[in-house]
């Protein structure tokens, strides 16, 4: 079954570039997902497991290497419906959890709007989540922001703006909360004792 996900995904990419990898990523099992997005230029760690239905946007040109802005740590965790946007770079430490239905955006472009020229001028910038965050389902992040260490965005949130350490974080526009209640050693004491 992994040899026909494989081949599926080689004759899309050949028809319609890495946009064309969206399709068998609709539907490819868990333990496909990983392996195909190395196979084409992504830095993805190790126990790391999507959940398909993924969508990405804005592949690199760059044949067989389309997904060479996109970096991921080791033992991620990625819900059903996520969508990446990597008109620049999204790079995703170790133990970080994404649920489902959360976006990633890296750049804002209106298009053909004539609101382009005056209002919402072309932009983008990186998108980094730190070690050991949440983010909730149905998220929004923005470009140019960093989630910090071991922090939560709750369920629903459109985060605009960075995100301090072992904070947690929720609404539209996202704004802190609360703090996690542990600073990053103790996190990592108890992520020791495990």
């Amino acid at each position: 079954m992994k040899t026909l996900f494989h081949l599926w995904a080689r004759i899309f990419a050949a028809i319609y570039g890495g946009e064309g990898i969206n399709v068998p990523l609709m539907f490819m099992p868990t333990k496909v997902i990983a392996p195909t997005l190395r196979r084409y230029g992504a830095s993805i760690g190790q126990r790391v497991r999507f959940r398909s239905p993924l969508v990405i946007h804005n592949s690199a040109a760059e044949r067989n290497r389309y997904y060479k802005r996109l970096e991921v740590g080791d033992d991620c965790y990625f819900g059903r419906e996520l969508f990446l946007d990597l008109q620049d770079k999204i790079v995703i430490e170790d133990h970080v959890t994404i649920s489902h239905r959360v976006m990633i955006l890296t750049h804002t472009d209106a298009g053909t709007s004539p609101l382009k020229d005056y209002v919402i001028a072309p932009s983008q910038a990186p998108v980094i989540i730190r070690r050991g965050a949440y983010v909730g389902a149905n998220v929004t992040i923005l470009e140019g922001v960093e989630i910090g260490e071991s922090s939560i965005v709750g369920a629903g949130a459109v985060v605009t703006r960075s995100v301090p350490p072992s904070t947690v974080v929720a609404g539209v526009p996202a704004k802190v909360i609360n703090g996690v209640g542990f600073d990053q050693g103790e996190i990592r004491r108890l992520r020791a004792t495990k």
